[in-house]
């Protein structure tokens, strides 16, 4: 089956140093996509000119920020999509990511939602670990109600229907509008499907946005307590998180072996950097 065009939205300044291997990365998929890079006004010739295989259009402006460029870029790209996912210039879609978007829209019926594994690393590009995450989406409420946070964007696939009735990324939230995003797909009953493929890359840099992690947890409470107000059974959430820390044993046993005894949230403070 060939498959449908999968949007991908990559919101830039256009200073990023790792834009070029994002943008390689998209066009070595092996799928139809429509690469949108969504930056600031007086970057749009010299990108679109680096860029030719790409579409180039303007952003939100400053106060935009991240998802208000993500907005204008799904306002602008051309009609003849039928999949979506955004990259950040500093990130990567891997070529698992391809076989990802093939499974899964090869499927009778795919889910609204598909995601896969993604691996955290340093600006070097060195990994890290292989992010923890909830391969049965029936737990991940359970464990968003403890504040863990059981899967990432990077690598998210979603059909255009969703897109279309969410309505775009919710810009009052700086650093958590992508949980806002999805968590709205789900509490909405759009069914999600998880697939064990590498399909995206997480780069972890000094001073990114993502290392506030104090801001990060209110905002992602906030957005749970406001998706998920029904709270789910004690002894339902012990079980969840119990399942999740053994079937993501490896993965801490990964991340302690390069990095020492620090949590994600530490992990995203520091910026990766060795332990000492």
């Amino acid at each position: 089956m060939y498959p449908l065009t999968t949007l991908v939205l990559t919101p830039t300044l256009g200073v990023s140093p790792y834009l070029d291997e994002t943008v390689r990365g998209v066009a070595a998929l092996g799928i139809p996509t429509l690469h949108v890079i969504s930056a600031p006004a007086g970057r749009l010739g010299e990108l679109q000119e680096r860029y030719p295989s790409t579409r180039v259009v303007e952003d939100a402006g400053k106060s935009g920020g991240i998802y208000g460029a993500l907005n204008a870029g799904l306002k602008a790209s051309p009609e003849g999509w039928e999949w979506f996912t955004y990259i950040n210039d500093d990130d990567l879609l891997l070529p698992r990511f391809g076989e990802l978007v093939l499974r899964h829209v090869g499927q009778p019926s795919p889910e609204a939602v598909a995601y896969g594994d993604v691996e955290l690393v340093r600006e070097d590009g060195r990994v890290v670990s292989r992010v923890t995450n909830e391969r049965s989406p029936a737990w991940i409420p359970a464990l968003l109600q403890q504040g863990i946070s059981p899967l990432m964007q990077q690598g998210m696939l979603f059909n255009r229907e969703s897109v279309v009735r969410l309505g775009g990324f919710e810009t009052r939230y700086r650093l958590c509008a992508d949980l806002d995003f999805w968590l709205r797909a789900y509490a909405g009953g759009d069914r999600f499907r998880h697939y064990a493929l590498v399909a995206a890359r997480f780069r972890m840099r000094k001073g990114q946005l993502s290392s506030e992690t104090s801001r990060t947890i209110r905002e992602q409470d906030e957005i749970v307590a406001r998706l998920l107000p029904s709270r789910i059974p004690r002894a339902l959430r012990t079980w969840a998180r119990w399942r999740y820390r053994v079937c993501n044993l490896p993965r801490y046993l990964e991340r302690i072996r390069s990095s020492g005894w620090r949590t994600s949230y530490e992990l995203l403070a520091s910026g990766a950097s060795p332990s000492k």
